[in-house]
Parts: C-alpha cells; structure tokens; sequence
C-alpha cells in the first residue's frame, strides 16, 4: 500500500508542477499498486490546488476552472477505486502526530501538515510513503517508514 502525500500527488496532476514528470512517471510504473486516500488528503491535496490560483509564478499559476477540474477528476479517481479510501481513528492520528512531534521536533522540520501525513500513513500501515517534500521524508523515515522520493530513490 502507497501512501502519497500532497506534494507527489499534486505534482502527479498539474502538467506544470516542476515534479509532474517524474511524478507521472513513478505512478505508472506502480499502477497496479494500492494507492491510499484518506480524508486528510481530500483537506490538504484540495487546499493546495485551489491555492495554486493565488501562486506568484504565473508559469505555476492555475486558473480557477483547471483547479475545480483538477479536483473532480482526483474525486472521480477516488470513486472510481484508483485510490483506496482508508479511514483512522483521528485520535490516534493526533496522538501519533504528537508523538512525532516529541521525538523528532527538535531536531527535524516537522509542520504540522506533514506531522499529520506521517501519523496517518502509519496508523493506516502504508507500506511505502512517497513525498517530493525533503523534510517529510526525513520525518517518515525516521519514523520507520519506508519512503520513496522519485527521481532521487
């Protein structure tokens, strides 16, 4: 089971996105693989692409139709069972966030966003967390996950 964060799978979706190749590339090659969803996914993938219309590089910049559209092809995805729709206790979620938090808070960047990532992914027992994100890798791995940065692994 794969568990991707907002990084990888917004990159997976916007052409522009200076990740999509690889990102698209990695996909592929493991489509036959569970992918995971979660609800914090449908909170944070969604955010992040509605944001991608105030981006400050118009090169990066989607307009407001792309973003709505972009959103209802990851929600048609989720439906159609391209995606494995988990759920978790959000207790424990929290509680593990926290947990990483007081273990390697002070010595790995750790935002909130990607503490909630990395607690979901192991409460839901992912395999493999993959992140385009350095500093969520970090926090995965140390956490005992296995991590996947495309392009680097």
């Amino acid at each position: 089971m794969i568990y991707a964060d907002t990084s990888f799978l917004v990159a997976v979706k916007v052409r522009r996105d200076n990740f999509h190749v690889v990102a698209a590339d990695y996909s592929s090659d493991n489509q036959e693989a569970p992918w995971l969803w979660s609800p914090w996914h449908r909170i944070e993938v969604f955010n992040t692409v509605r944001q991608l219309t105030r981006h400050p590089d118009a090169r990066r910049r989607l307009q407001q139709a792309e973003a709505k559209a972009l959103i209802h092809r990851l929600e048609a995805d989720v439906r159609l069972g391209y995606f494995m729709h988990l759920e978790a206790d959000w207790r424990d979620v929290l509680a593990s966030a926290n947990e990483l938090s007081a273990v390697h808070g002070y010595s790995l960047a750790c935002h909130s966003a990607d503490l909630l990532h990395v607690a979901f992914a192991r409460e839901i027992s992912a395999e493999t967390f993959i992140t385009f994100d350095e500093d969520q890798l970090d926090l995965a791995k140390a956490a005992g996950m296995k991590v996947v940065r495309p392009g680097k692994n």
